[in-house]
């Protein structure tokens, strides 16, 4: 096989790992996350790295919300960033950090798969909110990132009760 086919080869890629909890997210060591990409036959990153790159972040959103960061949220959130919460209550950025402050709670992100195409990835998951060893609440999740200048920035958020 030569060169330009082996790249239109792998143009769709699909991975399943076994993935290894979230940092600082009380993540479950026994869950999976996959990946689906949609990549230019001359894509030079991996769909691991890439895959590493959009979990990373969610996971620094994640312990960021629970810390109540508001600077890691802000380099995290992009201009245009739209959340829909559980509630069905949509908030814009400014309103999203305005409303962090540290909880004692943690988030548990599991069933988590990512799709990517091109610069645009889309996880979709379920976030168990967790408290003293109770279970306060369950979402499944969507979140969108888009790829701005080198770094995955979260787009969109939306959550529903579960």
């Amino acid at each position: 096989m030569n060169v330009g086919a082996t790249r239109n080869a792998i143009g769709v890629v699909v991975v399943v790992l076994v993935f290894g909890g979230l940092a600082g997210c009380g993540g479950d060591t026994s869950e999976t996350a996959s990946v689906s990409m949609s990549m230019s036959p001359t894509a030079s990153v991996s769909a691991t790295e890439e895959q590493d790159a959009v979990l990373a972040q969610e996971a620094r959103w994640l312990t960021a919300i629970t810390a109540g960061d508001r600077d890691t949220i802000e380099s995290i959130l992009s201009p245009d960033f739209k959340h829909i919460t559980s509630e069905g209550t949509l908030l814009g950025r400014d309103e999203e950090i305005a409303s962090i402050v540290p909880v004692t709670f943690t988030m548990n992100a599991t069933e988590q798969s990512v799709d990517i195409v091109g610069d645009t990835a889309v996880i979709h998951g379920v976030n168990t909110l967790t408290e003293s060893g109770n279970v306060l609440a369950r979402e499944r999740f969507t979140d969108v990132f888009v790829k701005q200048n080198g770094t995955w920035m979260a787009l969109s958020a939306q959550e529903t009760a579960i």
